[in-house]
């Protein structure tokens, strides 16, 4: 998500979005308790209704097909955002604390005295408990940028100063990228802050982690690119460089980068653009600050060959192989379905229809096209309410409480998938059969009532899901027996909860 700064917008957008919403959070589920019994949501698929925007969190969140495992409010602290995971451990992001971001995300008042990335330890996930809290310079208000991996003798979290690192009064503060070792996971310990020379907007770690890809985006000009951070020695990391994109003839260009997910290999990097200064994004529109520009269509995902960086070579380049037009700019991930590499992706928010997954064959690298599409019924045009005073005055960028838009997208497996885990924000988490790419099914959701935002932790030995919402908190929930049974499923563990 990048925040709004277009000067002519920025007013509009502070002073309509300031919406807070009234009342408690969800109550502690007691260590062992687990609710199992489906809440259908009343209205159409997706739909938030009036009376559950009368508090923070409903008391009973809608659910279908799905058991609650265990959930931990975070302190009540409010202003939940993003998910990473190492082992039996979750990293929680936050928000500032005030703002149009927080605002438009439906919070509370933010406790900002436990901002940061707090730490969930979830060796018994019944009762996952918070159990650390990092405010470092980076991961204090990380926002989205943030990301872990977890391979044999290396653990490494990161967390960057989202935005900029602009925390409200402290405009000295710079985009800094804080280095963890994680190998204790509850005690991340802190190896080096290193200071970007511009603003990154999300990072992730490639497979081996010794590589941090950090994402630069100027949505509304298509000026941006990847940057590329060597973290072999975390206390010592070294920029290797930015890198836009490089064609067949060999020129380069700048392109406006979201996040971007990494091959097995690292040889392929699938990134997720809102525009480009290649002419080759966005046909239809010029790349500006409106509805469609920031829309469901817009932009498109790189195919990049990234051989050059993981072979050491000098001079090295991220050379276009293909580009998935539409396809989804925001949240790229990765998937095999039937045998086949597929991209499932999507745009970001916005107001009704909002945005939603779409899933990209590249079994052709060179020539990618969208296969599928998930839909809620409140994607669908003709079930949008009238334009209130939000998106009449953010011209439809911005969608009112209530609104459901995808944000991340994740897949319970990228080498075996079978299901999508997909947040629709103030829609709940929708969890998806992917099996046949052209005709996804919703199997199950779960709606605590605030915006469910996070990216999704799928435990597959055990068949838990994890992640977090704005209010509510983290989460861990599980597919119904009988359902993976119906799905045809693979068994999990039936020692429960503990790992």
């Amino acid at each position: 998500m990048q925040i709004l700064k277009t000067q002519s917008r920025r007013a509009v957008l502070t002073m309509t979005i300031s919406v807070v919403m009234l009342g408690g959070f969800l109550s502690e589920l007691a260590p062992g308790q687990a609710s199992s019994a489906d809440r259908l949501e009343p209205g159409l698929q997706g739909q938030t209704l009036p009376d559950d925007l009368k508090s923070d969190v409903m008391a009973q969140p809608y659910s279908k097909g799905v058991r609650v495992v265990g959930h931990t409010n975070i302190w009540n602290r409010g202003g939940n955002m993003n998910l990473a995971s190492i082992d039996s451990c979750a990293y929680v992001s936050s928000f500032p604390a005030s703002g149009p971001l927080t605002a438009m995300m439906g919070n509370k008042m933010v406790d900002h005295t436990k901002d940061g990335v707090a730490v969930i330890d979830v060796s018994d996930s019944r009762d996952p408990k918070p159990v650390n809290l990092v405010r470092d310079q980076g991961s204090i208000y990380s926002v989205e940028t943030i990301h872990a991996v977890s391979v044999p003798g290396r653990k490494v979290l990161v967390a960057g100063a989202y935005g900029g690192g602009q925390r409200p009064g402290h405009p000295e503060d710079a985009a800094w990228l804080d280095i963890y070792d994680a190998s204790d996971c509850k005690n991340p310990k802190l190896m080096d802050e290193y200071k970007w020379p511009e603003n990154v907007h999300m990072v992730t770690l490639s497979p081996n982690g010794q590589r941090v890809y950090g994402t630069v985006i100027s949505p509304f000009t298509g000026k941006g690119g990847l940057l590329v951070l060597d973290i072999a020695d975390m206390a010592h990391p070294k920029l290797i460089g930015k890198f836009g994109v490089t064609r067949a003839d060999g020129t380069s260009y700048e392109f406006a980068a979201h996040e971007v997910t990494i091959s097995p290999d690292e040889k392929r990097i699938y990134a997720g653009a809102i525009a480009s200064l290649g002419d080759d994004l966005n046909p239809e529109h010029a790349p500006r600050l409106s509805a469609e520009g920031l829309g469901p269509n817009a932009g498109g995902i790189y195919i990049l060959d990234n051989s050059d960086i993981v072979d050491g070579r000098p001079d090295p380049k991220m050379r276009l192989i293909g580009t998935a037009l539409h396809g989804g700019w925001h949240s790229p991930v990765q998937a095999h379905i039937g045998g086949k590499l597929y991209l499932v992706s999507a745009g970001e928010l916005g107001a009704c229809p909002g945005a939603w997954p779409k899933i990209i064959n590249i079994a052709d690298e060179k020539h990618p096209f969208i296969e599928g599409e998930f839909k809620l019924a409140m994607n669908q045009k003709e079930n949008c309410p009238a334009p209130g005073k939000i998106e009449l005055a953010s011209g439809g960028i911005v969608g009112g409480p209530g609104t459901a838009a995808s944000h991340f997208n994740d897949v319970d497996s990228a080498t075996d998938t079978r299901l999508g885990l997909f947040p629709f924000t103030w829609a709940g988490l929708r969890i998806v059969d992917l099996h046949d790419p052209k005709q996804p099914v919703e199997v199950g959701y779960f709606k605590p009532g605030d915006v469910c935002a996070s990216h999704v932790h799928y435990v597959p030995k055990i068949g838990q899901i994890w992640f977090a919402c704005a209010n509510s908190g983290f989460h861990v929930i599980e597919l119904k027996a009988e359902l993976r049974t119906a799905l045809g499923l693979p068994k999990v563990s039936s020692k429960g909860a503990r790992q």
